[in-house]
């Protein structure tokens, strides 16, 4: 017995760290979430301002404003009610994952807080494209609406975690 945990001390102890970071961080979100049952919270707020802003870069006329009988913001494009962006569009969840895996690995840990930290902007940022493009798609394409939001958009911003996660175990990940 004592030979198999010697053998997988290392995986058994990845994933104690990993339940362990994933459910802290499970727990401060849902805290913060609390504060915020019957209105909006400010990270949502804060994503669907950043979609605004980024299509002003472009000629497109492009609002939020809150949606009236739930939580979240109404998407307009040019006049038109696209989508709605509420607590689940903001990739927090998804960072919370990718944070754990990073800090659960940990070697060296200030290489891999450093690298949480960074690619939880990168991932953020990457989320704001999504949500825009998945909300021009809404507004030129309607009918591929459940392709782009079910099946497109998580793949790519799920592999685009999986493609962060790589880069930290190859380039920066030491086993020592």
């Amino acid at each position: 017995m004592t030979s198999v945990l010697t053998t997988y001390k290392p995986s058994i102890i990845f994933i104690v760290r990993f339940l362990l970071v994933y459910s802290l961080l499970v727990l401060l979100y849902g805290v913060y979430q609390s504060h915020y049952i019957d209105r909006t919270d400010p990270l949502t707020i804060w994503v669907g301002k950043t979609v605004t802003a980024f299509y002003r870069l472009f000629p497109i006329d492009a609002q939020t404003i809150p949606l009236t009988a739930e939580s979240g913001l109404k998407l307009i494009l040019e006049g038109r009610y696209v989508a709605r962006i509420v607590e689940g569009c903001t990739a927090a969840s998804i960072i919370i994952l990718f944070i754990s895996f990073i800090l659960s690995i940990g070697k060296p840990f200030k290489k891999a807080l450093l690298f949480a930290i960074l690619g939880s902007l990168f991932i953020f940022l990457f989320n704001i494209l999504r949500i825009v493009l998945l909300g021009y798609i809404l507004y030129v394409a309607p009918q591929h609406q459940t392709f782009a939001h079910q099946i497109l958009f998580p793949v790519l911003i799920y592999g685009f975690v999986v493609f962060l996660w790589l880069v930290f175990i190859l380039k920066y990940y030491d086993p020592k």
